[in-house]
């Protein structure tokens, strides 16, 4: 069954991580992914606090390849080697005009990582657009570029949907390269991406169904924006438990025994 993870935003200080750890364990999380911290995180400690809520953090979010910190990387991501995930996602950047540039300066980020870290560690994440930019690589240049430099696919719902592109069939193309799914709904505008599961317009029970008949056995990470509001009056611990219990129902379903084979033992 795959492992359901919680994407945690980055904070100034340990005690905002302590803050979202607790939140995570009380939900019924399987670990926690991670956007790059800052370089002032006390790491040691940041590791103590997933043994202590026996959250590993199982994925990490690399810094955008054309931000300054991403540019002076050079292969090596220094939250990488401190927290030890077990995947490193690097997201495909957007340029407006001239795509060349970014597309070098993305892929020879991925190969530098994956000359680091191994070809089993390093997913790329496929975009979404802007207002005035679009990724320099769609969902299916994804699939041919994770398979032309042997690295695996971090498949985020949302921004397949806000590029356009059906997540059904996406999933289809994506699945023997997906190694984490960034699980949220999508509400028809670039805008309102990243949406809790229910909240927007996608078959999100269906994408599951489908993964399941995939055997899939990656990560599933349930990703939604800062200030997403919660519906209604609804307990935060109680709605993401419930969409934590709806994630793995469908695999659940995997692992059960044929009625006739139950009926017979």
């Amino acid at each position: 069954m795959p492992d359901v993870c919680l994407q945690l935003r980055p904070a100034g200080k340990l005690r905002h991580y302590a803050k979202m750890f607790d939140f995570a364990e009380r939900c019924g999380f399987d670990g926690v992914e991670l956007c790059t911290p800052p370089f002032s995180i006390d790491f040691e400690r940041l590791n103590l606090l997933a043994l202590e809520r026996s959250l590993p953090v199982r994925s990490l979010i690399a810094p955008r390849p054309l931000s300054t910190t991403g540019v002076l990387m050079h292969g090596k991501c220094y939250a990488m080697d401190e927290l030890n995930p077990d995947i490193l996602v690097v997201e495909v950047p957007r340029a407006s005009v001239l795509n060349w540039p970014a597309l070098q300066v993305f892929k020879n980020m991925v190969l530098l990582f994956k000359d680091n870290y191994g070809k089993e560690r390093v997913t790329v994440e496929n975009g979404r657009p802007g207002p005035f930019q679009r990724p320099v690589l769609d969902v299916k240049k994804v699939r041919d570029f994770c398979y032309a430099h042997d690295v695996y696919v971090n498949f985020d719902v949302a921004s397949c949907a806000a590029s356009g592109m059906d997540v059904l069939l996406s999933c289809d193309m994506l699945v023997p390269r997906i190694k984490n799914v960034h699980f949220s709904d999508y509400g028809g505008a670039s805008s309102h991406g990243h949406l809790l599961p229910g909240m927007g317009l996608l078959p999100l029970g269906m994408l599951l169904a489908r993964l399941n008949e995939y055997r899939y056995n990656g990560l599933i990470t349930v990703e939604v924006d800062p200030g997403v509001s919660i519906p209604g009056q609804d307990d935060p611990v109680i709605l993401y438990s419930e969409i934590v219990g709806f994630i793995r129902s469908y695999f659940e379903r995997r692992q059960a025994p044929p009625a006739e084979a139950a009926g017979a033992a």
